[in-house]
């Protein structure tokens, strides 16, 4: 179930054509709440994509809605004109949802350099979020794919919670990585950051990239407060998976490393 094998969550994954071939390209993430808590780790690199930028900018408030990811292209390298296509996206997402686009977050992969095709980009956000459900985990963590081979999903049950993720790599190391987690736990936007960041360090590799994103949004659908600890070793174990399963896949080519984020 990835990222919807907690309550509150709906997903999908759809063919926008943004990578050609009737591959899904276009993955959507939505919280139907009551909680919209969330955390993120970005890159550390000082060239950061415009979805990048954008995304940091809606996770200093710590809510977040909805995240729509897109492997046609990572918009890295685009300027200013790059940004205002992220943005417009969110507000594109945030209309269909009747919410804020200060609460979308949006994350990119693929070739470097190149805008994304807005418009293809908006379509397959608009058949995504109709087909968003509780089934669709698989099908979103398909569509983040480039290089993968297979889709990397994960998830593990707690005391009346449970958190699940999706990710893509291949190689934690290579190329960009992005996961998306959820969680049904009632948690803080303070504990949600916390808790990601220590588990990101100690599950996966330095995020290098431009697009590099580790998610965390929480639901509260479930009603649980954990202790702390305790939801750190899930998310932890959770993320240690995933990074099993990244590292398993077969590496990127140089080639891949440098023309794809």
């Amino acid at each position: 179930m990835s990222v919807t094998a907690p309550r509150g969550f709906r997903a999908a994954g759809v063919a926008a054509g943004l990578k050609g071939g009737g591959a899904r390209d276009v993955a959507v993430v939505v919280n139907d709440g009551p909680s919209r808590a969330a955390g993120a780790v970005f890159t550390g690199a000082e060239d950061r994509a415009a979805p990048v930028l954008w995304s940091q900018q809606v996770l200093s408030g710590g809510r977040v809605r909805a995240a729509v990811i897109d492997s046609g292209g990572a918009n890295a390298g685009t300027g200013p004109p790059g940004f205002q296509d992220v943005h417009a996206a969110a507000e594109h997402t945030a209309g269909l949802l009747d919410d804020s686009a200060a609460e979308v977050v949006l994350c990119s992969t693929g070739p470097v350099g190149a805008r994304t095709d807005s418009g293809a980009l908006r379509g397959g956000v608009t058949s995504a979020l109709a087909q968003a459900s509780r089934g669709g985990g698989l099908d979103a963590a398909d569509a983040i794919r480039t290089t993968d081979t297979v889709a990397k999903i994960a998830f593990r049950r707690g005391g009346g919670y449970t958190v699940g993720a999706m990710a893509k790599g291949p190689d934690a190391s290579v190329s960009t990585a992005l996961c998306v987690l959820t969680t049904d736990a009632d948690v803080t936007a303070d504990q949600c950051q916390r808790l990601l960041a220590t588990a990101v360090e100690a599950s996966l590799d330095p995020l290098t990239a431009t697009n590099d994103t580790v998610l965390l949004m929480a639901s509260g659908a479930s009603g649980t407060s954990p202790r702390e600890d305790d939801l750190a070793a899930l998310i932890t174990e959770v993320l240690a998976e995933l990074a099993t399963q990244l590292r398993a896949d077969t590496p990127a080519t140089d080639h891949d490393r440098t023309q794809n984020s």
